[in-house]
């Protein structure tokens, strides 16, 4: 890659699971091949915020994995609904990759 390119290597998914929480509520546990970035972290939060029946959970990073809490233990397809999210990001994540340098620098981050 030249160095008018941002390099942006998104991590890659080993395994996704589902557990049950005492709370009641169900997470997803995303096992990750590195630890991700503070961009791809954000991205992921946002993501979430948009994936149908995933607008109350939020993103808890550790390391390489990524737990997904607040869902509810009713909810269908959660892995899939995880996986579609997951797949948004990374696709963000490879056309961020492919993005002159230069495109980015009028852009200010915004961290929450």
């Amino acid at each position: 890659m030249s160095a008018s390119h941002t390099s942006f290597k998104a991590p890659q998914v080993l395994r996704i699971e589902t557990m049950s929480l005492d709370l009641g509520e169900m997470a997803v546990v995303i096992e990750l091949d590195a630890a991700p970035s503070r961009a791809w972290a954000h991205a992921l939060d946002k993501a979430l915020l948009q994936g149908e029946g995933l607008e109350d959970a939020s993103a808890r990073f550790d390391g390489r994995f990524v737990y997904i809490i607040g869902l509810d233990p009713e909810l269908r397809g959660a892995v899939q609904r995880v996986s579609r999210v997951l797949a948004v990001v990374q696709g963000r994540a490879e056309q961020g990759a492919r993005v002159p340098a230069a495109a980015h620098a009028g852009r200010q981050a915004v961290h929450a």
